[in-house]
């Protein structure tokens, strides 16, 4: 435990971070948005699912280039002008929303411009100092996005629906602002080394492996089934009669079992084969979605736990692979590179729910097709490598490390 004696401003401050980043506060946010927004400028359900699918994509996009000016300019630096930046976004959202393009435009730009709050720059700093308990590490603060699950829904609903939706990403703003002070003070101390250009693996060298290839089509189908239903979650409870507060609780319950899953998968991996691991996760997802598919509204709470598990442990088992898999030296930009597979599905995820929602009429199909797409990304995980390969950090040259994945 001398490494958590001796890191416990650095977990505390990027659990802080990542709790009020655009990936927790922002992200969890969507959902509660999607009616009244929508219903403000008369747009349909699959008209206001374009503000996830754009702001996603925007963040895919940004996330490879992101990941190397972590690597270049220290994770500091970049979470939090990013953070600033989000302020900024959410204010900028607030304020200057006139219709859908108007709305689809700010979205882009924050979501672009915010990447540096997303677990990329603290996982980087995480990894740099824990060595023999980094699984439970990561768990811990990575659970700091269960706050905003939680949270949010809770919170957030009631009050927008007293003092309207452009009130809310105001309070958002206020809420990111406040927190930079504490971050930048938290995480001052435990600078991670730079990487120079020169030094740095060519990104093909890295998409080209195996490991890479996998990783990225798990993420990708994950993500995908996932958090599209997660952003769905808050519209579909609506629609079973539940009132904001109502359906704010039962979401609130997907927060907290994923504080409870990275806690748990953190623990899981310092102890056993990440494949299984990763494998059995998406399994119990799957299950809840298609709890949820043929139960209805008696398994929303179950099936809201079980996505939750999931989501707690997607975070976690990506940074902890990248990092047992990539040398440090190339981890910003092998990170922000398989992230933005994972961003694309959560883009896509929420728009194809919506669109499956408007042509079925309900969430049986969708919810069954996302179910379908987490037992597919169960047995890929089953395939990152064999039993008894060696758990200890990978450190050779990156040429040398694409061989094979740690489990």
């Amino acid at each position: 435990m001398n490494e958590f004696r001796r890191g416990w401003p650095l977990l505390l401050g990027a659990f802080i971070g990542i709790s009020v980043g655009v990936s927790s506060l922002y992200f969890y946010s969507f959902g509660i948005f999607l009616k009244p927004v929508g219903e403000a400028f008369g747009w349909s359900r699959s008209q206001s699912s374009l503000g996830p699918l754009v702001g996603t994509l925007g963040a895919a996009v940004a996330s490879i280039p992101t990941g190397r000016l972590t690597d270049r300019f220290g994770p500091q630096r970049m979470a939090l002008v990013s953070l600033l930046l989000l302020a900024v976004g959410l204010a900028g959202l607030g304020l200057a929303t006139q219709g859908l393009a108007s709305f689809l435009l700010l979205t882009a730009l924050l979501s672009v411009a915010t990447v540096g709050s997303t677990p990329l720059s603290y996982t980087r700093l995480i990894v740099g100092f824990f060595e023999a308990q980094r699984g439970l590490a990561l768990g811990l603060t990575l659970a700091a996005t269960g706050i905003g699950a939680i949270l949010t829904p809770m919170l957030l609903g009631p009050f927008i629906a007293v003092h309207g939706w452009r009130a809310g990403y105001l309070l958002l703003s206020a809420i990111v602002l406040l927190s930079v002070p504490p971050v930048a003070l938290l995480i001052r101390n435990y600078p991670a080394p730079r990487v120079e250009s020169a030094s740095a693996p060519p990104l093909a060298q890295i998409a080209a492996s195996r490991p890479f290839i996998l990783l990225s089509a798990i993420f990708l189908l994950a993500s995908a089934a996932i958090l599209g239903s997660v952003v769905q979650f808050p519209a579909m409870l609506s629609d079973y009669g539940l009132s904001p507060v109502q359906a704010g609780a039962t979401a609130g319950a997907i927060g907290i079992s994923m504080i409870v899953g990275r806690a748990i998968c953190g623990l899981l991996l310092d102890r056993f084969a990440a494949r299984l691991v990763t494998s059995a996760f998406f399994l119990l997802s799957a299950l809840g979605l298609f709890a949820l598919a043929y139960g209805g509204l008696p398994f929303a709470l179950p099936g809201a736990i079980a996505l939750g598990l999931s989501v707690g442990a997607e975070a976690d088992l990506l940074a902890f692979l990248v990092a047992r898999l990539f040398h440090r030296q190339a981890y910003g930009v092998a990170y922000g590179s398989i992230y933005a597979m994972f961003l694309l599905g959560a883009a896509l995820g929420p728009a194809l729910v919506g669109v499956s929602y408007e042509l079925s009429g309900g969430y049986m199909i969708p919810f069954t097709i996302n179910g379908g797409l987490l037992l597919l990304a169960a047995l890929l995980a089953l395939r990152l490598g064999a039993p008894g390969r060696s758990n200890s950090d990978i450190s050779v040259p990156i040429a040398n490390s694409m061989e094979g994945i740690p489990s």
